[in-house]
């Protein structure tokens, strides 16, 4: 998966929160949407440096104890 700020927008999914939009893939909007609310945040860290942070809301019970993900959909 990758974030791009300058690419074309056509035949994307756009997604808008507090202001700012950004689209994404309807396949892989599908895909993900099977894990939750995607929620992406901008961070800075203690030391300085900062960068996107995506999270899915329930992507933390797919291998949270240390299992992996064949059960997952």
């Amino acid at each position: 998966m990758g974030l791009a700020l300058d690419e074309s927008t056509e035949n994307l999914e756009k997604l808008e929160s507090n202001g700012i939009n950004a689209f994404i893939d309807p396949n892989l909007l599908k895909f993900i949407a099977n894990y939750g609310d995607i929620s992406i945040d901008f961070v800075i860290f203690e030391v300085g440096q900062g960068g996107f942070m995506i999270k899915l809301s329930n992507a933390g019970e797919c291998g949270a104890s240390g299992g992996d993900c064949s059960s997952c959909g």
